[in-house]
């Protein structure tokens, strides 16, 4: 199996027995691996421990039995598998900061764990741990005609207006037009880390219409990480940022900052495949 289907299968056996004991010696078994081989795997796929992710839904599942049932606190911790009301009570407040009788009577706001849903892609081992795939390459020069955007990376309603940009600029550039690529470039702003620079295009040879109201841009030349998604990266963005947070720790590669960008991802609309590309020395 591979690591993809191991993790799904692994999160669909966890969901059915919430109401167990689950360790990750017995996942583990399941899938004839070593306990320290599923936790790589696991980490590596869905960027947090075994440990973690059951606890977090077993709390979670706990919270909404709380909040929907009269049932005793004592029998809803028996349920989800805690030994005892002050073992499931001190891990309910390590989690959701109030106390399970606290959560219930001041109906407390808390972000419970939803099941997950895993982001397929391909993986690598490297220096003795489990990484998503890459490969380097050199990318030639890139120009771009397009527009661009800045946001501020703190707010969710900003995110949303770009993507919507992005989406009626694709439909009228690619769905109706002659492109058949989609690029966007990310730039920070080193005097605020919070504002973000994005500018989505098309590359000048794929454009063949009127060029007003578009700005033109370059990527520049350099050695490039690639990484690929089976779906548009802002959709899939959390993974995406945990998984090179984690790749950077473990390849020890160094980012190209004088490429002048952070990074640039590339929508192939036929295969519908995207392309993330790190500048990297």
């Amino acid at each position: 199996m591979k690591y993809i289907e191991i993790v799904d299968d692994a999160i669909h056996y966890i969901e059915s027995n919430l109401h167990r004991k689950l360790s990750l010696r017995d996942l583990a078994f399941r899938y004839y691996v070593s306990p320290s081989y599923f936790y790589r795997i696991f980490r590596a796929v869905t960027n947090q421990t075994v440990k973690s992710y059951i606890l977090g839904r077993k709390l979670s599942a706990a919270a909404i039995a709380l909040r929907r049932t009269d049932r005793k606190v004592i029998d809803i911790a028996f349920q989800y598998g805690f030994n005892s009301h002050e073992q499931f009570a001190r891990n309910f407040i390590q989690i959701f900061h109030v106390t399970p009788s606290g959560y219930r009577k001041e109906k407390t706001s808390v972000s419970l764990m939803d099941r997950m849903d895993i982001v397929e892609r391909d993986f690598k081992n490297e220096n003795k741990d489990i990484i998503v795939d890459y490969s380097c390459r050199e990318v030639k020069e890139i120009k771009l005609l397009g527009k661009e955007v800045l946001l501020n990376s703190y707010y969710s309603c900003e995110l949303v207006e770009k993507y919507r940009m992005i989406f009626d600029f694709a439909e009228e550039y690619i769905g109706r037009g002659s492109a058949r690529r989609l690029f966007n470039v990310v730039r920070g702003d080193r005097s605020d880390p919070s504002r973000i620079y994005c500018f989505y295009g098309t590359t000048v040879e794929e454009h063949l219409g009127d060029r007003f109201g578009l700005a033109e841009r370059t990527i520049p030349a350099s050695r490039y990480a690639m990484f690929k998604y089976p779906e548009k990266i802002g959709l899939v963005f959390r993974t995406v940022n945990k998984d090179l947070n984690k790749w950077l720790s473990v390849t020890k590669l160094e980012i190209n900052n004088m490429a002048g960008i952070g990074y640039f991802t590339e929508d192939y609309g036929p295969t519908r495949n995207s392309y993330l590309y790190v500048p990297v020395l």
